[in-house]
C-alpha cells in the first residue's frame, strides 16, 4: 500500500524535503495528504513484534485474564497508533488544516504469528476509550502477507476500516472506498465490496511446557444480498481469480475475537 500511495495521483508525500520548513525538529509529521489535503494520513507497518517471545512469557503467568493477554500482545500496536494520532495532530497544526480528516493505515507484515484480526482488535480497544485516537477518524487495517480461506476455498485478504460512528468517519469512509478501488486496480486485485465480518477468532498455541507452537485465526463473513439478475455476471467476473480483498467501509462492533 505504501508503494501505491507514493505514486497515487491523489496523494502528496509529506516526506519530501520541500515540506521540511513546516516541520521543525520535534514536531510530528504524517506521511501523506490525500484528496486535495482533505485527509491527513499516517502509515504504520507492524513488523517488529516478537510474538513467540511474548506468548511464552505470558504462558508462565498464572491466572492471566483476556484483558491482560491482549494488553501485553497489543502493546506495540497500540503504541504505534498513539504515535500516529499525535503525528496527525501535529500535521494539522503545522499545515493549518484544522478541518482535515485523520486517517491511520495500519498494515501487518508479520507472517503466520499475527493477522489483520489482531490489528482490528487492537484498534477497537484503542479507539473506544474516551481519550483514544481523538485526532483520527478512521483506521484502515490491512494484511497482505496472510490469507484466509473463503467459502469457495479461494484465498481472501480482508481489509477492515475501524471508526467511531461520526459524520467525519462516514465522509472518510467514502474516500477510503475510492482509495481501495484504485489500489486494487493498481495491484490487479479482484475486489468484492460490502462484505461483512460476522465473527473473528484467533488463538496462540503453546505446548505443555509453555513453548510457542503456532497461531490460528478464522473469519466468518457474509456476502451482501445479490439480486438474481446480476448473480451470474458477478460470478463470471471473479471466476478463476485466486484471491481478492474485502474492503469494509464501516466498523462492525458485534464481532468478537477470542
Amino acid at each position: 500500500m505504501r508503494e501505491f500511495l507514493e505514486t497515487y495521483n491523489q496523494a502528496i508525500n509529506l516526506d519530501d524535503e520541500s515540506h521540511n520548513k513546516y516541520f521543525p525538529q520535534g514536531r510530528g509529521r504524517s506521511d501523506f495528504l490525500l484528496f486535495d489535503s482533505q485527509v491527513v494520513c499516517e502509515f504504520k507497518e507492524i513488523q517488529n513484534i516478537q510474538i513467540p517471545n511474548k506468548v511464552e512469557k505470558l504462558s508462565k503467568k498464572e491466572n492471566i485474564s483476556e484483558q491482560n493477554l491482549k494488553r501485553d500482545l497489543y502493546n506495540s500496536i497500540e503504541n504505534a497508533l498513539s504515535k500516529a494520532n499525535k503525528q496527525i495532530q501535529d500535521t494539522k497544526i503545522a499545515l493549518n488544516l484544522p478541518d482535515a480528516l485523520g486517517l491511520i493505515i495500519l498494515e501487518n507484515q508479520i507472517v503466520n504469528d499475527l493477522s489483520v484480526l489482531s490489528l482490528i482488535d487492537a484498534v477497537n480497544r484503542k479507539i473506544m476509550v474516551p481519550e483514544g485516537l481523538i485526532y483520527t477518524d478512521c483506521v484502515l487495517c490491512l494484511d497482505f502477507v496472510n490469507t484466509f480461506s473463503g467459502a469457495d476455498s479461494k484465498s481472501v485478504r480482508p481489509a477492515q476500516t475501524v471508526s467511531r460512528d461520526t459524520v467525519s468517519a462516514a465522509k472518510l469512509s467514502n474516500f477510503l472506498s475510492q482509495l481501495m478501488k484504485e489500489f486494487c486496480e493498481y495491484s490487479e486485485t479482484p475486489l468484492l465490496e460490502d462484505w461483512v465480518i460476522e465473527k473473528g477468532d484467533q488463538d496462540w498455541f503453546t505446548d505443555v511446557s509453555g513453548k510457542y507452537r503456532s497461531y490460528a485465526a478464522k473469519v466468518d463473513y457474509k456476502s451482501p444480498d445479490v439480486k438474481e439478475d446480476n448473480w451470474i455476471q458477478r460470478l463470471t467476473q471473479f471466476l478463476n481469480r485466486w484471491w481478492w480483498v474485502i474492503p469494509l467501509p464501516f466498523i462492525c462492533y458485534d464481532w468478537f475475537i477470542r
